[in-house]
Protein backbone atom coordinates (compact mmCIF):
# COMPACT_ATOMS: atom_id res chain seq x y z
CA UNK A 1 0.00 0.00 0.00
CA UNK A 2 1.37 3.17 -1.07
CA UNK A 3 2.20 5.99 1.58
CA UNK A 4 -0.27 8.76 0.51
CA UNK A 5 1.04 12.06 0.08
CA UNK A 6 0.09 14.68 3.10
CA UNK A 7 -2.02 17.37 2.14
CA UNK A 8 -2.63 18.82 5.56
CA UNK A 9 -2.38 22.60 6.80
CA UNK A 10 1.23 23.00 7.71
CA UNK A 11 1.51 22.01 11.76
CA UNK A 12 1.23 24.58 14.82
CA UNK A 13 4.89 24.73 15.23
CA UNK A 14 7.70 27.19 16.62
CA UNK A 15 10.23 28.55 13.84
CA UNK A 16 13.93 27.50 13.74
CA UNK A 17 16.80 29.61 12.75
CA UNK A 18 17.35 29.08 9.60
CA UNK A 19 21.65 29.45 9.63
CA UNK A 20 22.12 27.64 13.12
CA UNK A 21 19.90 24.75 12.05
CA UNK A 22 22.01 23.77 8.64
CA UNK A 23 25.52 24.82 10.55
CA UNK A 24 24.90 22.33 13.14
CA UNK A 25 23.17 19.66 10.40
CA UNK A 26 26.61 19.88 8.56
CA UNK A 27 28.65 19.71 11.48
CA UNK A 28 26.76 16.63 12.32
CA UNK A 29 27.60 15.33 9.10
CA UNK A 30 31.27 15.71 8.97
CA UNK A 31 31.60 14.14 12.62
CA UNK A 32 29.98 10.99 10.51
CA UNK A 33 32.86 11.42 7.55
CA UNK A 34 35.48 11.86 10.72
CA UNK A 35 34.60 8.66 11.78
CA UNK A 36 35.40 7.31 8.20
CA UNK A 37 38.34 8.85 8.25
CA UNK A 38 36.99 10.66 5.06
CA UNK A 39 37.72 14.58 4.10
CA UNK A 40 34.67 16.56 5.56
CA UNK A 41 33.48 20.31 5.27
CA UNK A 42 33.21 22.08 8.44
CA UNK A 43 30.23 24.53 8.66
CA UNK A 44 30.66 28.27 7.33
CA UNK A 45 32.31 30.37 9.43
CA UNK A 46 33.97 27.40 11.54
CA UNK A 47 36.78 25.82 11.51
CA UNK A 48 37.53 22.21 13.32
CA UNK A 49 39.73 22.38 16.10
CA UNK A 50 39.65 18.77 17.92
CA UNK A 51 37.68 15.34 17.96
CA UNK A 52 37.09 13.17 20.90
CA UNK A 53 36.82 9.20 20.88
CA UNK A 54 33.77 7.14 22.42
CA UNK A 55 34.01 3.17 23.91
CA UNK A 56 31.85 1.03 22.39
CA UNK A 57 31.90 -2.37 24.47
CA UNK A 58 30.20 -5.29 23.34
CA UNK A 59 30.52 -7.83 26.73
CA UNK A 60 33.29 -8.40 29.61
CA UNK A 61 35.76 -5.53 28.47
CA UNK A 62 35.74 -6.36 24.69
CA UNK A 63 34.57 -3.40 22.09
CA UNK A 64 36.30 -0.96 20.55
CA UNK A 65 37.30 2.71 20.75
CA UNK A 66 36.08 4.62 17.75
CA UNK A 67 36.09 8.64 16.37
CA UNK A 68 32.69 10.06 17.82
CA UNK A 69 32.97 14.04 17.35
CA UNK A 70 34.31 16.89 16.57
CA UNK A 71 34.52 20.94 18.04
CA UNK A 72 34.52 23.48 15.99
CA UNK A 73 35.60 26.84 16.09
CA UNK A 74 33.78 30.01 14.75
CA UNK A 75 36.16 32.06 12.58
CA UNK A 76 34.82 35.88 11.63
CA UNK A 77 32.63 36.98 10.54
CA UNK A 78 30.89 34.61 12.94
CA UNK A 79 30.66 35.92 16.64
CA UNK A 80 34.18 34.84 18.34
CA UNK A 81 33.97 32.32 21.43
CA UNK A 82 31.55 30.61 19.65
CA UNK A 83 31.96 26.17 19.85
CA UNK A 84 29.95 23.55 17.85
CA UNK A 85 30.31 20.25 20.23
CA UNK A 86 28.91 17.65 17.04
CA UNK A 87 28.40 13.83 17.92
CA UNK A 88 28.21 11.70 14.86
CA UNK A 89 25.43 8.46 15.15
CA UNK A 90 25.18 4.93 14.83
CA UNK A 91 28.06 3.44 12.11
CA UNK A 92 28.67 0.17 12.97
CA UNK A 93 27.58 -2.87 14.30
CA UNK A 94 29.10 -2.10 17.98
CA UNK A 95 27.28 1.27 18.19
CA UNK A 96 24.03 -0.53 16.81
CA UNK A 97 24.47 -3.23 19.81
CA UNK A 98 25.38 -0.26 22.23
CA UNK A 99 22.05 1.16 20.82
CA UNK A 100 20.02 -1.82 21.82
CA UNK A 101 20.78 -1.92 25.66
CA UNK A 102 17.64 0.30 26.74
CA UNK A 103 17.81 -0.80 30.28
CA UNK A 104 18.66 2.12 32.48
CA UNK A 105 21.12 3.59 34.85
CA UNK A 106 21.26 6.29 37.09
CA UNK A 107 23.11 9.51 35.21
CA UNK A 108 25.68 11.54 37.35
CA UNK A 109 26.78 14.84 36.61
CA UNK A 110 30.49 15.15 35.88
CA UNK A 111 30.27 17.93 38.65
CA UNK A 112 27.78 18.75 41.59
CA UNK A 113 24.36 17.23 42.03
CA UNK A 114 21.38 16.78 39.64
CA UNK A 115 17.82 16.15 41.21
CA UNK A 116 15.74 14.03 40.36
CA UNK A 117 18.83 11.02 40.21
CA UNK A 118 17.71 10.80 36.03
CA UNK A 119 17.44 7.31 34.75
CA UNK A 120 19.08 6.86 31.54
CA UNK A 121 19.36 4.51 28.40
CA UNK A 122 22.91 2.26 29.54
CA UNK A 123 24.04 1.79 25.43
CA UNK A 124 24.14 5.55 25.50
CA UNK A 125 25.58 6.46 29.02
CA UNK A 126 28.25 3.74 28.48
CA UNK A 127 29.46 5.27 25.25
CA UNK A 128 29.63 8.89 26.64
CA UNK A 129 30.92 7.24 30.45
CA UNK A 130 33.28 4.28 29.50
CA UNK A 131 37.03 4.05 29.27
CA UNK A 132 38.24 0.80 27.41
CA UNK A 133 41.51 0.05 25.20
CA UNK A 134 43.77 2.09 25.57
CA UNK A 135 41.87 4.84 26.19
CA UNK A 136 42.98 7.04 29.42
CA UNK A 137 39.91 9.53 29.28
CA UNK A 138 36.27 8.53 28.41
CA UNK A 139 34.36 10.51 25.88
CA UNK A 140 32.46 12.65 28.89
CA UNK A 141 36.48 13.51 29.93
CA UNK A 142 37.61 14.53 26.89
CA UNK A 143 35.03 16.85 26.10
CA UNK A 144 35.20 18.59 29.40
CA UNK A 145 38.58 18.90 28.72
CA UNK A 146 38.29 20.13 25.04
CA UNK A 147 35.89 22.87 27.39
CA UNK A 148 38.34 23.40 29.51
CA UNK A 149 40.91 24.23 27.01
CA UNK A 150 39.07 26.93 24.97
CA UNK A 151 36.64 28.37 27.13
CA UNK A 152 33.95 28.82 25.04
CA UNK A 153 31.62 31.72 25.82
CA UNK A 154 28.90 30.52 23.24
CA UNK A 155 28.04 26.55 22.82
CA UNK A 156 26.09 24.65 20.49
CA UNK A 157 25.72 21.18 20.71
CA UNK A 158 24.41 18.89 18.16
CA UNK A 159 24.41 15.25 16.36
CA UNK A 160 22.36 12.68 15.08
CA UNK A 161 20.28 9.55 15.59
CA UNK A 162 23.16 7.97 18.62
CA UNK A 163 24.96 11.67 18.17
CA UNK A 164 21.61 13.48 19.26
CA UNK A 165 21.04 10.91 22.52
CA UNK A 166 24.88 11.68 23.53
CA UNK A 167 24.67 15.52 22.49
CA UNK A 168 21.68 15.84 25.26
CA UNK A 169 24.05 13.85 28.03
CA UNK A 170 26.29 16.11 27.44
CA UNK A 171 23.61 19.07 27.41
CA UNK A 172 22.48 18.26 30.68
CA UNK A 173 26.05 17.62 32.18
CA UNK A 174 27.45 20.82 30.88
CA UNK A 175 24.33 23.05 32.61
CA UNK A 176 24.78 21.06 35.99
CA UNK A 177 28.81 21.31 35.53
CA UNK A 178 29.21 24.55 34.32
CA UNK A 179 26.37 26.61 35.37
CA UNK A 180 26.13 29.90 33.53
CA UNK A 181 27.31 28.70 30.47
CA UNK A 182 25.30 30.03 27.05
CA UNK A 183 24.83 26.42 25.77
CA UNK A 184 21.85 25.40 23.51
CA UNK A 185 20.93 22.23 22.06
CA UNK A 186 19.41 21.49 18.38
CA UNK A 187 19.60 17.63 17.33
CA UNK A 188 18.48 15.47 14.98
CA UNK A 189 16.36 12.67 14.47
CA UNK A 190 17.18 11.35 18.13
CA UNK A 191 16.55 8.67 20.41
CA UNK A 192 14.63 9.53 23.22
CA UNK A 193 17.48 9.43 26.23
CA UNK A 194 15.69 8.55 30.18
CA UNK A 195 12.75 8.20 31.35
CA UNK A 196 10.49 10.60 33.35
CA UNK A 197 13.09 11.62 36.25
CA UNK A 198 15.68 12.51 33.17
CA UNK A 199 12.98 14.43 31.67
CA UNK A 200 12.27 16.22 35.19
CA UNK A 201 15.89 16.71 35.42
CA UNK A 202 16.59 17.76 32.29
CA UNK A 203 13.62 20.50 31.88
CA UNK A 204 14.06 22.03 35.06
CA UNK A 205 17.45 23.43 33.89
CA UNK A 206 16.97 27.19 33.11
CA UNK A 207 18.29 26.88 29.63
CA UNK A 208 15.11 24.93 29.38
CA UNK A 209 12.88 28.47 30.21
CA UNK A 210 14.61 30.37 27.49
CA UNK A 211 13.65 30.39 23.92
CA UNK A 212 16.97 31.26 22.50
CA UNK A 213 18.57 28.15 24.25
CA UNK A 214 15.72 25.46 24.45
CA UNK A 215 16.73 22.01 23.25
CA UNK A 216 14.98 21.73 19.78
CA UNK A 217 14.80 18.04 18.07
CA UNK A 218 14.45 18.22 14.89
CA UNK A 219 12.51 14.86 13.13
CA UNK A 220 10.96 12.98 10.11
CA UNK A 221 7.76 12.15 10.96
CA UNK A 222 7.52 9.22 9.37
CA UNK A 223 10.90 8.08 11.13
CA UNK A 224 11.20 5.43 13.52
CA UNK A 225 14.39 6.17 15.63
CA UNK A 226 12.76 9.03 17.49
CA UNK A 227 10.06 6.84 19.03
CA UNK A 228 12.79 4.52 20.39
CA UNK A 229 13.62 2.67 23.16
CA UNK A 230 9.79 3.40 22.96
CA UNK A 231 7.28 5.15 25.04
CA UNK A 232 6.10 1.24 26.19
CA UNK A 233 9.15 1.56 28.32
CA UNK A 234 8.81 4.60 30.01
CA UNK A 235 11.19 6.98 27.98
CA UNK A 236 10.28 10.30 27.74
CA UNK A 237 10.89 13.14 25.36
CA UNK A 238 13.02 16.99 26.01
CA UNK A 239 12.93 19.96 24.80
CA UNK A 240 10.59 20.99 21.67
CA UNK A 241 9.60 19.19 18.57
CA UNK A 242 10.59 20.54 14.79
CA UNK A 243 8.70 18.34 12.15
CA UNK A 244 9.03 17.30 8.36
CA UNK A 245 8.21 15.05 6.56
CA UNK A 246 9.63 12.79 4.03
CA UNK A 247 9.79 9.34 2.67
CA UNK A 248 10.37 7.05 -0.39
CA UNK A 249 7.94 8.71 -3.05
CA UNK A 250 5.59 5.89 -4.62
CA UNK A 251 6.99 3.29 -1.88
CA UNK A 252 4.63 0.25 0.16
CA UNK A 253 7.89 -0.70 2.09
CA UNK A 254 9.46 1.68 4.82
CA UNK A 255 12.51 2.37 3.88
CA UNK A 256 13.70 3.20 6.91
CA UNK A 257 17.47 4.42 6.48
CA UNK A 258 15.80 6.80 3.73
CA UNK A 259 13.49 8.41 6.43
CA UNK A 260 16.79 8.43 9.02
CA UNK A 261 19.57 9.80 6.76
CA UNK A 262 20.82 12.73 8.14
CA UNK A 263 21.87 14.11 4.11
CA UNK A 264 18.31 13.65 3.42
CA UNK A 265 16.58 15.10 6.34
CA UNK A 266 19.75 18.41 5.64
CA UNK A 267 18.32 18.20 1.75
CA UNK A 268 14.63 19.04 3.19
CA UNK A 269 15.57 21.59 5.96
CA UNK A 270 17.73 23.12 3.21
CA UNK A 271 14.86 24.06 1.26
CA UNK A 272 11.98 24.08 4.81
CA UNK A 273 14.13 26.43 6.74
CA UNK A 274 13.78 29.73 4.34
CA UNK A 275 10.08 29.46 3.75
CA UNK A 276 7.10 30.51 6.07
CA UNK A 277 5.77 28.17 7.48
CA UNK A 278 8.82 26.23 7.25
CA UNK A 279 7.71 23.47 5.38
CA UNK A 280 8.49 22.03 1.51
CA UNK A 281 6.72 19.85 -0.36
CA UNK A 282 8.93 18.69 -3.65
CA UNK A 283 10.91 15.69 -4.66
CA UNK A 284 14.70 14.66 -4.44
CA UNK A 285 17.43 11.95 -5.18
CA UNK A 286 17.66 9.68 -2.21
CA UNK A 287 21.12 10.42 -0.72
CA UNK A 288 21.43 6.84 0.22
CA UNK A 289 20.36 4.78 -3.10
CA UNK A 290 20.06 7.33 -5.96
CA UNK A 291 18.07 5.34 -7.69
CA UNK A 292 15.16 6.52 -5.49
CA UNK A 293 13.02 9.65 -5.33
CA UNK A 294 12.05 10.91 -1.95
CA UNK A 295 9.18 12.66 -1.38
CA UNK A 296 9.02 16.36 0.47
CA UNK A 297 5.32 16.74 2.68
CA UNK A 298 3.55 19.35 4.56
CA UNK A 299 4.21 17.20 7.42
CA UNK A 300 0.72 15.45 9.59
CA UNK A 301 -0.56 18.06 12.33
CA UNK A 302 -1.30 15.98 15.88
CA UNK A 303 0.38 13.71 17.96
CA UNK A 304 3.76 11.51 16.75
CA UNK A 305 3.08 8.01 15.58
CA UNK A 306 4.50 5.72 17.94
CA UNK A 307 6.08 3.56 15.49
CA UNK A 308 7.28 1.06 18.43
CA UNK A 309 3.95 0.65 19.52
CA UNK A 310 2.58 0.06 16.25
CA UNK A 311 5.43 -2.60 15.04
CA UNK A 312 4.55 -4.43 18.32
CA UNK A 313 1.03 -4.53 16.96
CA UNK A 314 1.38 -5.99 13.77
CA UNK A 315 4.07 -8.63 15.53
CA UNK A 316 1.19 -9.59 17.70
CA UNK A 317 -1.19 -9.97 14.73
CA UNK A 318 0.94 -12.02 12.97
CA UNK A 319 1.75 -14.63 16.13
CA UNK A 320 -2.35 -14.58 16.32
CA UNK A 321 -2.44 -15.81 12.89
CA UNK A 322 0.15 -18.47 13.22
CA UNK A 323 -1.44 -19.80 16.44
CA UNK A 324 -4.46 -20.90 13.96
CA UNK A 325 -6.37 -17.08 14.31
CA UNK A 326 -8.23 -16.56 11.71
CA UNK A 327 -7.33 -13.77 8.74
CA UNK A 328 -9.64 -11.15 8.65
CA UNK A 329 -12.05 -11.00 5.15
CA UNK A 330 -10.24 -7.77 4.71
CA UNK A 331 -6.97 -9.31 4.04
CA UNK A 332 -7.28 -12.36 2.59
CA UNK A 333 -5.34 -13.09 -0.93
CA UNK A 334 -8.47 -12.99 -2.78
CA UNK A 335 -9.04 -9.24 -1.18
CA UNK A 336 -5.22 -8.08 -2.30
CA UNK A 337 -6.25 -6.44 -4.77
CA UNK A 338 -7.69 -4.06 -2.66
CA UNK A 339 -4.59 -3.22 -0.79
Amino acid sequence: MKIPAVELSAPAQEGIDPTVTLALAQASFAAYSDYLELPFKSPPNYRCVARWTGWNEFAFGFGEEARFGLLFQSVSPAPPGTYIFAFRGTSSDMDLYADLFANTVTFSPYRGQVSPNPSVANGFYSIYNSVGGSMIQSMRQQIFSLFNQYQPQKVYVTGHSLGGALSQLFTLDLAVSMPGTWVANLNFASPMVGLSDWQTAYESQSAQQDPARRTIRVYNYWDYVPSLPGWLLGYKDVGRGFRTSFFVKGAWYPYLWQRHSLANLQTVLENAVWQNPQVWAGTFPDAVDPNLQMSSTIPPSGADVDWVAKMQELENFEQAILEGAPIPAGLARSDASKL
